[in-house]
Parts: C-alpha cells; structure tokens; sequence
C-alpha cells in the first residue's frame, strides 16, 4: 500500500460467501393442497409449559401436522385455582391429497388423548 492509498479492500472473502449463501438456500414449492387449522382450548395445571405440551402433539409423529401454536393464554373468571385456560392451533396439510373431515377428527381425537395422557390436559368446553 502506498501513503497515497486510504484503503486495502480483500474482496475474495466476501465473493465467497456470496457464493456459500447461493448453496446453502433450499425452496420448497408451496403447497397445492389447502391447510386445515384446529383449535383445542385446554385447561391446564400451573407450571405445564406450552412446550409441553407442543411435545406430547409431536411425539404422535402424525406428518400432516405441520405446525402448533400457542394462542390465548387466560387466567381468572370460570378458571380453577392452580389452573389456566390455552388455546393451542394445530395446523395440518398433506402434501398429497385434501384432508378429509374424518381425517382431521382422527387427528385430533388423538392429540387430546396425548394431551390428557401426557401433561393432564382438559378439554375445556365452548
């Protein structure tokens, strides 16, 4: 470098991690079949954790299960003491076909007997 010269740039390093990041992106095409969204409020004991109970739904290892979410978190009025209300969406789609209405309800009569088994879950009613 001359005293003339403010600054060396080493572009190589930053071409290849340019080319790195090309390699490393993955598309998945979006999916032809429409998505099916269940919600189970739950009543739970205190100190059950969502991940808990996000577990107890992924170990039925059901693959059209594609996500869970935590939602409404409630405590107070119609709630037993040492008890909260959740409201957990689940989220299946099938990549091959349209879920059917016996299809979904097969899947979720088996999340809430997971959920009663595994972290004492209650279905609470509407």
């Amino acid at each position: 470098m001359c005293s003339s010269d403010l600054a060396e740039i080493v572009i190589d390093p930053v071409y290849t991690a340019i080319e790195e990041l090309k390699d490393s992106r993955r598309y998945e095409p979006l999916p032809r079949f429409p998505a099916v969204e269940r919600d189970f409020s739950l009543l739970l004991n205190d100190g059950t954790s969502f991940d808990a109970v996000k577990k107890a739904i992924e170990s039925l290892k059901i693959p059209e299960v594609v996500t869970v979410e935590a939602g409404d978190l409630y405590r107070g009025n119609n709630v037993p003491a040492g008890k909260y209300s959740l409201m957990v969406r689940v989220v299946f789609q099938s990549r091959e076909a349209t879920l059917t209405d016996a299809q979904t309800s097969d899947f979720s009569s088996r999340i809430i007997v997971a959920l009663e088994k595994h972290v004492g879950a209650q279905l609470r009613a509407s």
